[in-house]
């Protein structure tokens, strides 16, 4: 069933990442703070690009573990959509 929606779930997964890293980088810039504390190291040593590469190296990853699976890998955009469209939608509450 989720390999019928692929396609889509990759494309939600892409917007959840790109609002993800844009809404983090407008908060950060209004006096919120990066919640993960690895990635407060990160984004404060080398700024918002830190977490853009982490979220490009686990994308990429994702598209590694996708190409050695069979229709069950469609599970792969799903589980690294969800958290992203989870930060995404905090990002978004507490700036609004």
């Amino acid at each position: 069933m989720l390999a019928d929606i692929e396609s889509y779930l990759w494309g939600v997964l892409v917007v959840a990442l790109l609002s993800d890293v844009v809404l983090t980088g407008y908060g950060l810039q209004h006096g919120l703070s990066e919640g993960n504390p690895a990635m407060r190291l990160a984004v404060d040593a080398a700024g918002i690009v830190a977490l853009l590469g982490a979220k490009l190296a686990a994308l990429g990853f994702g598209v590694a573990v996708r190409r050695d699976l069979d229709d069950r890998g469609a599970v792969v955009p799903l589980g690294l959509a969800i958290p992203w469209v989870g930060a995404a939608t905090v990002n978004a509450v507490l700036i609004l």
